[in-house]
């Protein structure tokens, strides 16, 4: 067995088998509802994952999508977001790396009972000069959210954001609003549905809805897949996904 092989069977077998807690994983994908939980501190979480997109006139890929998550200390987050995406539109493609999105995530309150839902607060900022020629943006894009999550049972959860972006093009401020409801069908399976949108002064509102199945491979470990579509003066007709989630 050469060094390489004993590298990549050592890795396999910490990521398959380190245990951080009992607690299960919570992610952010594969919804556009973020989580208002923040990774356990000192420990480090990986989501990844590849989309599909389609709309009147193009097709967009995304593979990998990624998001790396470190806690610094309890319930404070680091955040770096990027993706590969692939565009092509009247048979021209594009490929590049997307502006890279750093951020932070607080959670500043615990939830109690049906009433009081757990919180946090998401700040994160797109790089324009961190991206491939072809995806660069022409400012900086801010964004900040708030992120809430009812427990109605032991199995079944509300979650919602509210926030705003301003626009990498026109620094115009984006509104952006999401509501998700999730329930354990089973111990390993869990369903997600949710309605999200965006909106700019003085013009329509663009929705979209999904649903998801997020599968729990162990504590630590989860798979998803997505399928969604826009609902009302959305640019996307259609829209997939599917990917995987770690916590080391």
């Amino acid at each position: 067995m050469n060094f390489i092989q004993k590298i990549t069977i050592s890795v396999f077998f910490l990521l398959t088998f380190h245990c951080v807690s009992g607690q299960q994983i919570q992610t952010d994908r594969p919804n556009e509802t973020e989580s208002p939980s923040a990774v356990k501190s000192k420990h480090f979480q990986i989501e990844s994952g590849i989309s599909y997109e389609k709309d009147n006139t193009e097709k967009k890929i995304q593979v990998p999508e990624m998001v790396l998550r470190f806690g610094i200390v309890k319930n404070l987050e680091v955040r770096a977001e990027n993706a590969l995406k692939i565009t092509n539109e009247d048979q021209n493609t594009l490929t590049g790396i997307q502006p890279v999105v750093l951020g932070l995530k607080y959670h500043f309150l615990d939830h109690k009972g049906l009433i009081v839902p757990d919180l946090a607060i998401l700040g994160r900022i797109s790089i324009p000069w961190m991206a491939d020629p072809v995806y660069k943006e022409q400012k900086y894009s801010p964004e900040i959210r708030m992120l809430a999550q009812n427990e109605l049972s032991s199995k079944t959860h509300l979650g919602y954001n509210g926030g705003i972006r301003w626009l990498p093009d026109t620094s115009q401020p984006e509104y952006i609003y999401t509501l998700s409801a999730d329930h354990s069908l089973t111990k390993k399976i869990k369903l997600v549905i949710e309605a999200y949108g965006t909106s700019l002064s003085n013009h329509h509102a663009q929705n979209s809805a999904d649903a998801s199945l997020l599968f729990l491979l162990t504590n630590n470990i989860q798979a998803d897949i997505t399928a969604g579509s826009g609902i009302m003066h959305s640019n996307s007709e259609k829209f997939a996904a599917a990917g995987f989630s770690i916590r080391i």
